[in-house]
């Protein structure tokens, strides 16, 4: 088959402006520190930082560091102060199915992803193509450190571990059905499993076999107080029923793993229908204690407004967490803490000033 003229044409020149490009872009890489394949292609950050905690959950957990309610969060950033970071990774508005939609952006890799080498390789990356392959060696292998000025404390660069994890999910699950967040309790637990596998399975690419795993069942609701909102905005509904049922099991998931778990739902109800009495609420980390006497007939509930039985002590809307309800939940955090890990329990905080 012969080409026409112009054909021939239009090609040399689609040529032509090829080269051209292709000529530009290495001599402009070139010029920028060193032709592809050099090691001013990739430039890696390391930035110094601690051991990590991370908190994954619901809106619970994403108000958790909010100061207006005390979030537990805070409380526990400061329990860490300068010994571990605290990560929030809260999704407000997920159950558990959705969550495995971004768990994987959650939970840290440790296999590194290597990059191929040879000439050809550094043209093939260049050009936009994809020579990565596995490299079995953990990230937290790396014993490269990096001296923090004035104080001469370390901090492990890129080889930092994952502590500790809360899992922290169902109240979106326990919605009623029909309600956009409901997930049945049995893929409830499913994903549970999927959620601790995924650090425990030695196939998994999260695999970690020393992070601590704490899980934490749902609140209690409170049924009146989410009927209130729903009526001034819409609400969707979780009978406090229903919030037991997820609560029992997370606990159950958590023994399957031999895990121990935050019982949030028995600790918010047993308080709400406690007698009153005199009582003293200790802040676990700190041992500050504060007395209450409740001079009311002590065979009455302890309410603290009876239109919402009582709930309004420790949620702020019948679901998530008020200040009191954030105490509760990092007291009991730190207790776990304590009684399970208890090389995880802070050194005395660190209150050296610079030296001048």
């Amino acid at each position: 088959m012969t080409l026409s003229r112009p054909v021939v044409r239009t090609l040399l020149t689609t040529s032509a402006v090829a080269l051209f490009v292709a000529s530009y872009k290495f001599v402009a890489t070139w010029t920028a520190g060193g032709p592809p394949g050099s090691s001013h292609d990739y430039t890696e950050y390391t930035y110094p930082s601690y051991d990590v905690m991370i908190a994954f959950g619901d809106s619970i957990t994403q108000l958790g560091d909010d100061p207006a309610t005390s979030g537990y969060l805070t409380h526990l950033t400061r329990y860490f102060e300068r010994q571990m970071d605290v990560l929030n990774r809260g999704f407000a508005g997920f159950n558990t199915r959705q969550a495995r939609d971004v768990v994987h952006r959650v939970f840290p890799t440790t296999q590194r992803k290597a990059v191929g080498g040879g000439p050809l390789a550094s043209w093939v990356r260049w050009l936009g193509g994809n020579t990565s392959v596995t490299d079995t060696a953990p990230i937290a292998s790396s014993t490269t450190l990096s001296i923090w000025p004035s104080r001469n404390h370390n901090f492990p660069g890129d080889a930092r571990k994952l502590q500790l994890c809360i899992i922290f999910f169902g109240t979106n699950d326990a919605q009623d059905e029909g309600e956009h967040g409901h997930n049945p309790i049995s893929s409830y637990a499913e994903d549970l499993r999927y959620f601790v596998s995924l650090l425990r399975d030695p196939q998994s690419e999260h695999y970690s076999p020393d992070t601590r795993v704490l899980l934490i069942t749902p609140p209690a609701t409170g049924e009146r107080m989410i009927q209130a909102k729903k009526r001034t905005g819409g609400a969707p509904m979780i009978l406090n029923s229903a919030a037991k049922a997820y609560a029992e099991t997370a606990k159950q998931v958590a023994a399957e793993f031999d895990l121990p778990c935050v019982d949030l739902y028995t600790e918010i109800e047993a308080r709400v229908h406690a007698p009153k009495e005199r009582s003293v609420e200790t802040d676990e980390a700190n041992g500050n204690s504060t007395a209450t006497t409740n001079t009311a007939d002590a065979s009455q509930p302890a309410t603290i407004s009876d239109q919402y039985d009582g709930y309004d002590k420790f949620l702020i809307d019948g679901v998530h967490l008020n200040s009191a309800g954030n105490q509760l939940l990092y007291n009991l955090i730190v207790a776990k803490i304590k009684q399970t890990w208890p090389e995880l329990k802070p050194s005395a905080p660190i209150r050296a000033t610079p030296p001048r």
